[in-house]
């Protein structure tokens, strides 16, 4: 029963801290040629990862897995759905976004758009 009302408690309170905001925290860093990602993501598999960018928008989502065979006297870590998104325009370079996941943090590169080429016609 204990655990049970720990629970409860501890959800509610989650509810309340930060906003009933639920994510991790994140740094975007400009870099030379676009955009650097930084993401602290303890705990986290990187198969219980999903980054998707698209119409600009980069979507970072992980699913902790937790092991629902345990009695926990305290159960502090998130085992909801983490989900963030960051605008980060059109200007982004789809083809050349690259990702890597390392001890607990997960690095995203975004790169710049080439500028086109500007050719000049003559309108009669």
């Amino acid at each position: 029963m204990r655990n049970d009302l720990y629970t409860m408690f501890n959800e509610l309170n989650n509810m309340f801290y930060d906003g009933g905001y639920k994510g991790f925290p994140i740094d975007v860093v400009e870099v030379e040629n676009g955009y650097q990602v930084e993401c602290e993501m303890p705990g986290i598999k990187k198969e219980d990862l999903k980054v998707t960018f698209e119409n600009g928008e980069l979507t970072i989502e992980a699913s902790p897995k937790v092991n629902k065979d345990r009695k926990y006297l305290i159960h502090e870590r998130s085992n909801q759905h983490l989900r963030r998104v960051i605008n980060m325009g059109t200007e982004i370079d789809e083809e050349k976004t690259t990702a890597k996941f390392e001890n607990g943090i997960l690095i995203i590169n975004l790169f710049n758009m080439e500028p086109k080429a500007h050719k000049q016609i003559v309108i009669e």
